[in-house]
């Protein structure tokens, strides 16, 4: 036997192991790590997809938690985890927002994940306490030009998406306000309910019961085209600040070196459960749209919008901390 043969035959070998990897994955429970507190937008994406994925590849598929530091620490406990399939990140929009706040990151968000497939885009809402006496956005900067300083407005934690739509409202409207970070977006939001902070840009998710109840009020929407879920409420744009844009994407990444076929076992899996009306109403009654791509069109979108970050954060002169 040559060596051109045997080189054949190792290549064929490498083949059918790459094949049977792919059909024995998943061969133990995987675990979908979270990386803000339980009970935010993430979360809520995170389990519903969580349960299916159980239900479609024979393993469990077990939701865990690593809140703290705008998602840094449980991204940074994935991406040192074993590249073999069996940790997984629900990515949000901080995953392509740090590199731009922080100094240094103990990642690479670009080279260290690799993107399995996005799971649902939705709206970010502008929400206020009732007792705010605001009825849209012009009402707001109005109030918070008679007071600087002295309104408050909550995020899931600084430098993140929610908090970074709230510093480019104060640029654009010359407004000064102050911030008060949370860990996740679920606390914040509990605390505009409470009167403690008096406003928040918030993800749908969470903040569609709580508009509902008329626990906090609606006053504007922060993507460029009007909620589907709140038709009737103007974005931000629509009230005078022109091309205003913040929106919420959550998908799935693995450590960089994970086989390709769990990862596209995982996508394909992804592919069918996001086309089920199932998941549609689920999604629909938090304010949120299935999102598909394929793994590679998935890689190519989390540099794009790493490269947007930078240029809104250059925008708004935001100092990396």
């Amino acid at each position: 036997m040559n060596f051109n043969t045997k080189l054949c035959g190792a290549f064929a070998l490498a083949l059918l192991s790459s094949a049977a990897a792919a059909q024995n994955y998943p061969a133990k429970p995987v675990r979908v790590m979270v990386a803000f507190a339980a009970g935010g937008p993430i979360d809520l994406v995170a389990r519903p997809i969580s349960v299916k994925l159980t239900e479609a590849l024979g393993q469990s598929f077990i939701v865990d938690y690593k809140p703290g530091a705008n998602g840094i620490i449980g991204s940074e406990f994935v991406a040192k985890s074993a590249p073999d399939g069996y940790t997984m990140l629900v990515f949000s929009p901080a995953h392509t927002i740090n590199p731009s706040t922080q100094k240094s990151l103990p990642y690479d968000t670009l080279k260290d994940f690799a993107g399995v497939s996005p799971l649902g885009r939705t709206d970010v809402v502008l929400v206020v306490n009732p007792a705010l006496p605001v009825k849209n956005v012009k009402e707001l900067v109005a109030l918070a030009k008679s007071k600087p300083g002295k309104l408050n407005f909550a995020s899931s934690g600084t430098g993140g998406s929610l908090h970074l739509a709230g510093e480019l409202l104060k640029v654009v409207a010359g407004i000064d306000m102050t911030h008060v970070p949370y860990k996740g977006a679920s606390p914040a939001l509990m605390d505009v309910v409470a009167g403690t902070a008096d406003l928040a840009f918030i993800a749908a998710p969470p903040a569609v019961p709580m508009i509902k109840a008329g626990k906090v009020r609606l006053i504007g929407v922060s993507s460029l085209k009007r909620a589907a879920s709140f038709p009737d409420t103007p974005t931000v744009e629509e009230q005078g600040y022109p091309k205003f844009e913040v929106t919420s994407g959550y998908g799935i990444v693995v450590p960089a070196a994970t086989p390709k076929a769990a990862i596209n076992r995982v996508n394909g899996a992804l592919e069918k459960i996001l086309a089920t009306a199932e998941i549609r109403q689920i999604f629909n009654g938090m304010g949120l749209d299935p999102w598909y791509m394929t793994a590679d069109e998935l890689q190519t979108w989390l540099r794009d919008d790493t490269e947007k970050w930078q240029k809104v954060t250059k925008a708004i002169k935001y100092q990396p901390e």
